[in-house]
């Protein structure tokens, strides 16, 4: 096909099919992607095949993604534990890539196969874990930790990856003296362009933020977002390193929030033609093909790699249960990875008899990982022979609530915990706010409020919360999996406990709805009945029949039947 809106209608046609697929298999949607491209690709249908304008977009899509990995990539939080960061990284690196490159060479593999491999089966998906671990409210446990640990250390990889990859691309020889040189240059072009930004760029968006709409300001961050890949691209190295480099520098920002909103779309649309086009290199024939390379390649992967995890994790300090949850939970490929084999093969960096089962092997891993993800307490429980202590979140949350009784536990420090938390302690009512992003976290504790850092969606963090002992429990999460999580645990373990669950819009209200006692209000409503309140006082009311008026109309807000409800919550 060469007719560009055609194929376009067919990759959005098919992507949506996939990715409704993958939320209903609740699989990872980059799988449905790269089915996709294996599907319509030259191996299979032929349907379509890469093409300039293709290609474009796709990377594209890596400049975005790439860009959004750096805005969650917290400096300050990295400078706060890099001992923990970089010896758990820097020991799994090293643990799952030496062994590997070891067996290779010994196999006579050329010195850049070898380092391409071993280093594309070091590292794990940092979008799929982190995706996983929040769903299953393990972001804040030990185990949750040194996952993102072990993966912020393979983001900081990126640099001299990307510098190798870009030396290898234009044809020269990576010496040791050469890739030093170019990650050194690229350094020094990064910590100037963000000495110039944390002035000029932090001051440009606030200015377009005060005068502007709100598609200026996207405009303006697509602007910031290439421009920093042209510039990167202009001085020899990778316009996606580049993207990665200025989203950390604006992390840190004010505006990181509303960047990272309305990149979102862009990134997911154009992020999903990126793992469409590997796909399009994906040579599902090698299945039949190279049975046995596949299955070598899917051993290392998944088994071998959860091994030497675990080991690795142990010489950085945890224990024999948590280096195991660890171990299993990376034990998979990553899109990295993907993007890493995905350009040697494009460039013939690799060869494609070795490449391809690997690639295969890469997809397959991955398609396993939220399996793994999600059974890995109890496989840890079987593997390791000692029980771990309390989590050290769980312990300190532990010792505030021991002398609570009566109390309120707010889950989630975002805009609405704030405004519970503040109207309740000038109440003097004893409550417990808890938040598991460490940036509300410290922007809570910076406004004078008692926050403790930790997952309340976790029964443990609830148990050491109190919550046995509580009179009430406040939801403000937005997402609605953990509320979901908190409110039926709730209704089983503790019904006598009041609770009350904020959310989105009305889809969320009516899952919220099915629990038994759960009172739900929707934002938007429960801010149109205090603007009510205030119009009706202003034109004259009184207020004890505004109160009662809007008193009659909150009712409808709290009902959790929904055979009760009343037209203002239908």
């Amino acid at each position: 096909m060469h007719d560009l809106l055609t194929v376009t209608l067919l990759l959005l046609a098919v992507c949506s099919l996939a990715a409704m697929a993958a939320s209903y298999l609740r699989a990872p949607t980059l799988l449905g992607y790269l089915a996709v491209g294996a599907l319509l690709g030259p191996f299979l249908l032929g349907w379509v095949g890469s093409g300039q304008t293709l290609n474009f977009l796709s990377e594209l899509g890596v400049v975005l993604l790439l860009f959004m990995v750096g805005l969650e990539f917290s400096v300050s939080h990295f400078w706060a534990t890099r001992k923990t960061v970089l010896k758990a990284g820097l020991l799994q690196m090293g643990m799952v890539g030496v062994p590997v490159a070891s067996g290779l060479w010994l196999l006579g593999y050329e010195p850049r196969t070898v380092a391409l491999l071993a280093i594309a089966a070091a590292l794990s998906s940092t979008a799929l874990v982190a995706k996983q671990l929040s769903e299953q409210g393990e972001l804040t446990t030990r185990h949750g930790r040194a996952s993102i640990a072990v993966l912020v250390c393979q983001d900081l990889a990126a640099i001299p990856l990307l510098a190798l990859l870009a030396i290898w691309v234009r044809g020269g020889e990576p010496t040791a003296l050469r890739v030093v040189g170019e990650v050194a240059w690229i350094l020094l072009a990064f910590l100037i362009a963000a000495a110039l930004s944390k002035y000029l760029l932090h001051r440009l968006l606030s200015w377009v933020v005060r005068h502007s709409n709100e598609e200026t300001f996207i405009l303006v961050s697509l602007a910031v977002v290439i421009g920093a890949a042209s510039g990167a691209h202009a001085i020899g190295a990778s316009a996606a390193l580049g993207a990665f480099l200025a989203g950390m520098v604006l992390g840190e920002s004010d505006f990181r929030h509303q960047m990272e909103d309305n990149i979102k779309p862009f990134r997911d649309v154009l992020s999903g033609l990126f793992f469409v086009t590997i796909g399009l290199q994906l040579d599902v024939s090698q299945i039949l093909a190279a049975p046995l390379s596949i299955t070598i390649w899917l051993a290392i992967l998944v088994l071998l790699k959860s091994v030497l995890n675990h080991i690795a994790l142990r010489f950085a300090g945890l224990s024999p249960l948590d280096s195991w949850r660890t171990g299993i939970i990376l034990g998979h490929g990553g899109e990295f990875a993907l993007l890493m084999l995905s350009m040697a093969l494009q460039h013939g960096l690799l060869p494609a008899a070795t490449g391809q089962p690997f690639l295969v092997s890469l997809v397959l891993s991955m398609a396993v990982a939220p399996l793994l993800a999600r059974q890995h307490d109890r496989l840890a429980s079987h593997l390791a022979s000692r029980t771990n202590p309390p989590q050290e979140e769980e312990r300190v949350i532990a010792a505030h609530a021991e002398s609570l009784r009566n109390h309120v536990v707010i889950c989630g420090a975002g805009k609405l915990g704030i405004i519970v938390s503040r109207a309740l302690t000038v109440s003097e009512i004893p409550h417990l706010l808890i938040e598991s992003d460490y940036q509300k976290v410290l922007a809570a504790r910076a406004m004078g409020l008692s926050v403790f850092y930790g997952d309340a969606s976790r029964v443990n963090t609830l148990r050491s919360a109190g919550v046995a002992y509580a009179r009430l429990v406040v939801i403000t999460f937005s997402a609605t999996e953990p509320a979901l999580r908190i409110g039926q645990w709730l209704h089983h373990a503790h019904p006598a406990v009041l609770t009350i669950a904020a959310c989105a819009n009305h889809q969320d209200a009516d899952r919220l709805r099915k629990i038994p006692g759960l009172r739900v209000y929707i934002e938007h409503l429960a801010a149109g009945l205090t603007l009510a309140e205030q119009a009706m006082l202003l034109m004259g009311v009184e207020a004890e029949a505004a109160d009662g008026r809007i008193a009659v109309m909150r009712k409808t807000l709290f009902v959790s039947d929904q055979n009760t409800q009343g037209d203002l919550s239908s």
